[in-house]
């Protein structure tokens, strides 16, 4: 209780930072005394952004558990296992077939190749007998390849490589103006996540066992696809591609915490919001004024972290 307490805390501290940064300075004598000008950069700027970055780092990061439970491995995420890219691939083909589209229309079908690529990968991984713990991820990045590489080809082959090129940079900047509400879509399936997440943990232990307990192994095996692939998609449209989130935070937790998924959620859900907001900060005062794009930042340190997982993992095991 007290580690979440300190989590709270912390989140608390950057959240106020998050909405001070930037290259009009907002005081908080000003929002007080409630100047117009600093309330209408908070409204239409700072407060937009810091939902988006919420709503992506729970979102993530909850959809990281869930695959990671359901797939009986922790070193997968939506991004590892070609969720994402299912997701660009039905971004780029309703581009090729219908032109220019809302980010409504570009949703649809990213959720729903989504669906299908998470579908096919479970299929996949449910095929195999022996699932080594570092087997699954290289399946999970070759499927995912393959996605990437039917993507660079149509986008090559229709001269849409630029559009592809746009649509893969995660940044918090300007895609999110005027665009973060399609961000609101991702909490439905979380609130689902949460009601369910006992559920999830079940069926992660084995079919029989689920069944034994009364849970329908097969439909809320769906349920969680349709979940991850709702939050992914989403995300991917509105933000863009945001690395090593869903692999890392789920690990960082249960380290301290736990393998108790249901216990585990919200602290994923306050420390992936805290990843991701020192993550943004960072991308905005390295070369300020200027941003580099999140998706660098989130990058480096998620790697540096996944690095760090692999080594205490192996160190455990000898």
């Amino acid at each position: 209780m007290k580690k979440r307490l300190y989590l709270i805390i912390l989140f608390t501290l950057l959240l106020i930072l998050s909405v001070s940064i930037g290259v009009s300075n907002i005081k908080f004598i000003d929002v007080i005394k409630l100047d117009p000008d600093t309330w209408f950069l908070l409204l239409t700027s700072r407060l937009p952004r810091t939902i988006a970055i919420i709503l992506t780092a729970v979102g993530l990061s909850i959809s990281g558990l869930i695959l990671q439970t359901i797939s009986k491995n922790k070193f997968i995420s939506p991004s590892v296992v070609g969720v994402t890219d299912s997701a660009q691939l039905g971004i780029l083909l309703a581009y090729l077939l219908f032109g220019t589209l809302s980010l409504t229309f570009k949703l649809v079908f990213a959720f729903g190749f989504a669906v299908l690529g998470s579908f096919v990968f479970i299929t996949i991984l449910n095929k195999i007998k022996f699932k080594n713990e570092i087997y699954v991820p290289l399946i999970g990045m070759m499927f995912g390849s393959i996605i990437a590489a039917i993507v660079s080809f149509l986008a090559f082959q229709f001269n849409a490589t630029q559009f592809i090129d746009t649509i893969g940079v995660g940044s918090f900047t300007t895609k999110i103006a005027g665009n973060y509400e399609l961000l609101y879509v991702v909490i439905p399936p979380l609130i689902l996540a949460f009601i369910y997440m006992v559920q999830f943990n079940i069926i992660g232990i084995g079919e029989d066992f689920a069944k034994n307990l009364g849970v329908n192994y097969k439909r809320t095996m769906m349920l969680g696809l349709v979940i991850i692939s709702m939050v992914t998609a989403a995300i991917f449209v509105v933000v863009g591609s945001i690395p090593f989130i869903g692999l890392v935070v789920p690990n960082l937790v249960s380290i301290y915490y736990g393998d108790n998924v249901k216990k585990n959620a919200i602290d994923i859900a306050l420390f992936g919001s805290v990843f991701v907001l020192i993550g943004d900060i960072l991308s905005r005062v390295i070369i300020y004024p200027y941003e580099i794009p999140v998706s660098l930042t989130m990058g480096v340190l998620g790697s540096i972290i996944f690095l760090y997982l692999i080594y205490r993992r192996v160190n455990h095991a000898k």
